[in-house]
């Protein structure tokens, strides 16, 4: 194995169990070789392997060897109650993992055939690859080509996002910020990041943000929002640019670091 995969889960209703449970089983699916799952639940126990085996209702779902059970295998748990916050629990998870590789997913990313393939081959061909994603179809939106393409391109898609173990996602943000937050180190250290054209993700986007706390979740963003311009505002690079507006054009640099952009805090005012 090379792989460790860290899902991190808040799942206080039934459809995002099931959603998790789906999204859990297509990876086992749609993988190349065997890969690590470290499962990081806040508040519940729905998924701990010692208490639930899985959360589907038969008994005949849990037989050994059957179709449920064989797909949606947890390696490692890790449990937080009271619940710390996403970015401590994930990093806990990272801390957790066995192997060189950790890909950061949710339970409402579905990873697509080949997906641990495409990922490491990122890798494989770029020396200077320091984290690696995939394209992506999200609701009203296609990020990267319509049709795969064998091409690779410079760029992120954080949801569904793999890196060395040795990095963490820095815990003075609070759930959002965090992914721009270490791309921008990782340029910093003279890595890129790479998103591969030959396949796919679906991201269903935000299905826990929208049902559960969606107001402490406007709170999180507002607070992340300011500390990641706060942290990287005078940033002269084009992976600044491209987070900040989503485009960078030639000879237009400028305006992806000048024109006004949507903030979800008041700048003139002080955090709080």
């Amino acid at each position: 194995m090379k792989i460790s995969v860290v899902l991190p889960v808040l799942a206080p209703t039934q459809f995002l169990r099931a959603m998790t449970e789906f999204a859990i089983k297509t990876l086992r699916l749609h993988a190349d070789n065997p890969f690590e799952l470290v499962l990081v639940e806040a508040e519940h126990d729905h998924f701990d392997p010692e208490r639930h085996p899985f959360s589907w209702p038969s008994e005949l779902d849990r037989r050994p060897g059957h179709f449920v059970s064989e797909h949606v295998r947890i390696d490692k748990y890790l449990r937080f109650n009271p619940k710390q916050g996403c970015i401590k629990e994930f990093n806990a998870g990272i801390a957790a993992a066995s192997h060189e590789f950790v890909v950061s997913t949710g339970n409402d990313v579905i990873a697509p055939p080949h997906w641990d393939t495409e990922l490491l081959r990122c890798f494989e061909e770029r020396r200077d690859c320091g984290a690696a994603a995939l394209s992506a179809f999200e609701p009203g939106a296609i990020i990267g080509p319509p049709q795969a393409l064998d091409l690779l391109v410079e760029g992120m898609y954080s949801p569904f996002m793999m890196y060395r173990r040795d990095w963490r996602l820095d815990e003075a943000y609070l759930k959002i910020y965090s992914d721009s937050d270490l791309i921008m180190r990782m340029y910093e250290a003279g890595l890129r990041p790479y998103r591969s054209c030959r396949a796919h993700v679906h991201h269903l986007l935000r299905m826990t943000s929208d049902r559960v706390e969606p107001e402490q979740h406007a709170r999180d963003l507002a607070h992340d929002e300011r500390l990641f311009y706060r942290r990287w505002g005078k940033s002269t690079l084009a992976a600044f640019g491209v987070i900040r507006t989503g485009q960078w054009t030639y000879g237009q640099e400028h305006v992806s670091l000048l024109r006004p952009i949507q903030l979800h805090y008041d700048p003139t005012k002080d955090e709080g």
